[in-house]
């Protein structure tokens, strides 16, 4: 756990109100990164609130990731409830429940409020958030900021199928899955060749950890779906970047219009439906190999991320279902022009750069005052302020050319194609979009196509 705070403690003196406080979650894909990454940094972000008079605490840490933090199986859950617990897999998440209550018990002592916590959370550690918001017994926090992810962007396995990743863990280093030692003989290989096996076991440079529908974990709520968010939580930010989907792009290599079509199809189960969403986002057996792969990339961004945004949002603004829940939304189109493979898009992760601060000195000066006004938002809304003007539906857009501004749909469809999004939605009297985010999650991340 790393915490910054905006001042000295003196312990006998009383400070004149506690400090809301920041806990960030980071992502990862519930498989890698760590709290300890530079870019993490909180230094400068807690500076800057001093200096704009609105001072925060900053929290994050460390979680379980990958094989050591979502293995999940019947064997899992036997010898758990062996011991006096329940369910199966999730342990990442427990971590991060064990975390929240840290805050709870002891930043007063640092002089944070433990009554004025904000969640916030990147890629999956805004999905780490979402399923939190459905966990059975929810960790306390005030206000949640979910960064380009939500809890269907990493579905949750059913045991079934989480048995079936358990056999092959257990077969990639020889061991018998249904032997009675399996469990015993997985402790002792070593952590990091877990990590190093687990793109060969999963069959993808880049795949991801799994949530389990262990039975206890989670409350009524089924995580692979969109849900309005608790009544309890007094505000929530949800967002995503324009380029989304190149994160996919290695795991996408080698595949062809053939491959696209075949294993979304699997899941779509419908070849005339699957064709019109092919055909929605110009996918055609025509196109070269580089212009396919740029319009699918686009097409997975959508579906994973901005889409499940999209459908909260319009959920909780047209139903009026949030109750005493303020809703933010935001888009980050604006470009990096740092020299690696990903110049010149809005990508996956860059929006960290402006809220932590702590690659200056690659901005030129207007993309360093749009990086303070990104982290003023993000500051004010942890000091339960609005970040932006909530009222009129409208989306804050950063980027690009650091241009900040609210716009309404209307105004940014030629950018979003807000349009295409609704039609895919109401597909199927609504049923087909949810069959084509598994068969996009199946394409990206080489899933198996498993009978439940």
């Amino acid at each position: 756990m790393n915490i910054v705070i905006p001042c000295a403690i003196n312990p006998n003196t009383t400070n004149k109100a506690p400090f809301p406080v920041l806990v960030y979650v980071h992502g990862g894909s519930l498989l890698y990164g760590g709290a300890n990454l530079p870019i993490f940094d909180a230094v400068n972000l807690v500076s800057h609130s001093v200096a704009i008079s609105q001072p925060i605490i900053v929290v994050n840490f460390n979680y379980r990731v990958g094989i050591g933090g979502f293995l999940a199986g019947d064997a899992i859950a036997r010898e758990l409830a062996r011991d006096g617990f329940a369910g199966s897999g999730n342990f990442g998440f427990t971590d991060q429940q064990v975390a929240f209550e840290w805050v709870q018990r002891y930043i007063p002592f640092l002089g944070g409020d433990a009554h004025n916590v904000t969640a916030v959370g990147e890629s999956a550690g805004g999905i780490s958030i979402s399923n939190q918001l459905l966990a059975a017994k929810p960790p306390i926090f005030n206000r949640a900021v979910c960064m380009s992810g939500l809890s269907a962007a990493i579905p949750a396995w059913t045991m079934k199928r989480h048995d079936r990743f358990f056999g092959d863990v257990c077969r990639h280093f020889d061991i018998d899955p249904t032997s009675s030692d399996a469990l015993d003989r997985l402790r002792v290989v070593p952590q990091q060749e877990l990590a190093n096996a687990t793109p060969l076991i999963q069959g993808v440079a880049s795949g991801t950890g799994n949530p389990c529908l262990d039975g206890w974990f989670y409350g009524n709520s089924d995580p692979r779906d969109i849900h309005a968010p608790p009544g309890w939580l007094e505000g929530l930010m949800l967002g995503d970047t324009y380029h989304e989907g190149v994160i996919f792009h290695l795991n996408l290599l080698e595949e062809d219009y053939e491959s696209i079509r075949r294993i979304l199809q699997t899941y779509i189960e419908d070849g005339v439906y699957t064709d019109r969403i092919l055909d929605d986002y110009g996918i055609n057996k025509d196109l070269s190999h580089e212009e396919l792969l740029l319009r699918v990339e686009h097409m997975c961004g959508d579906a994973i991320f901005k889409i499940p945004n999209y459908v909260l949002a319009q959920t909780c603004l047209s139903k009026n279902v949030l109750y005493g829940t303020t809703l933010f939304m935001y888009h980050f189109d604006q470009r990096s022009r740092i020299p690696n493979a990903f110049e010149g898009t809005a990508y996956h992760a860059h929006e960290l750069l402006y809220l932590f601060g702590n690659l200056d000195n690659a901005l030129n000066k207007d993309e360093c005052r749009m990086a303070r006004e990104f982290a003023s938002a993000w500051i004010r809304f942890v000091n339960g302020l609005e970040p932006w003007d909530a009222s009129g539906k409208k989306w804050m857009v950063w980027g690009p050319n650091s241009s900040v501004k609210l716009k309404s749909e209307g105004e940014d469809d030629i950018v979003r194609d807000y349009a295409r999004m609704k039609k895919v939605l109401n597909l199927g009297s609504g049923e087909i979009w949810k069959k084509w985010l598994a068969g996009v999650d199946a394409l990206v991340n080489h899933r198996q196509h498993w009978e439940e």
